[in-house]
């Protein structure tokens, strides 16, 4: 069984004024830049042997400014661990979701598995490649006893989710702060 060290991302503007993010390559602020570095010493103190990140700018400055006391220890960055791509809500507020998407917005909160946003991935098509890339890691790096992975809230959900063996339909009840690190075990997928 492995260790993983889950870490959103710290904030960026548009989590701050509350707007869908998904694929979009949104820089962090002033505050998510301060947010990894506070996290940095307790997490480097667990002794992750390799961290893995998301390719965006927002998780990969998240890692690297988590990683830079140490920089002995590999990042590897995958696609696999984007968040979730909102397709046409990224940029928008819910409330401006709702009003101009209304039969998608619902039809999705009540089937988020099977239900993408215009031009975006549904639940289970994260579900998917984060689970291609959780089996791939458990094979290459199998002498790896505790992994830092550094994502997205729905990413890192679904991580969550696998490792207590709860449904994927509760993603969005179990998305992780920004910078704030928890440990999951996962066995064999």
């Amino acid at each position: 069984m492995q260790k993983y060290i889950l870490v959103r991302h710290g904030q960026t503007e548009w989590n701050k004024e509350g707007k869908y993010t998904g694929q979009s390559d949104i820089p962090l602020n002033k505050t998510g830049r301060e947010q990894a570095k506070a996290a940095s010493d307790d997490i480097l103190a667990m002794e992750p042997d390799i961290i893995f990140s998301s390719d965006l700018q927002r998780a990969e400055e998240t890692a690297r400014l988590i990683r830079a006391k140490k920089i002995s220890i590999p990042l590897i960055t995958d696609q696999r661990l984007r968040e979730i791509h909102q397709g046409e809500w990224e940029g928008l507020h819910e409330e401006e979701i709702r009003k101009r998407f209304e039969a998608q917005f619902e039809t999705r909160k009540n089937d988020s598995l099977k239900t993408a946003p215009p031009g975006g991935e549904t639940i289970g098509e994260v579900y998917e490649r984060v689970l291609d890339f959780l089996r791939e890691v458990q094979e290459k790096y199998i002498q790896k006893q505790l992994i830092l992975i550094v994502a997205h809230g729905v990413v890192l959900a679904i991580i969550d989710l696998i490792s207590c063996g709860e449904p994927i339909n509760k993603v969005f009840d179990h998305i992780p702060a920004n910078a704030k690190p928890k440990i999951v075990t996962i066995g064999g997928l």
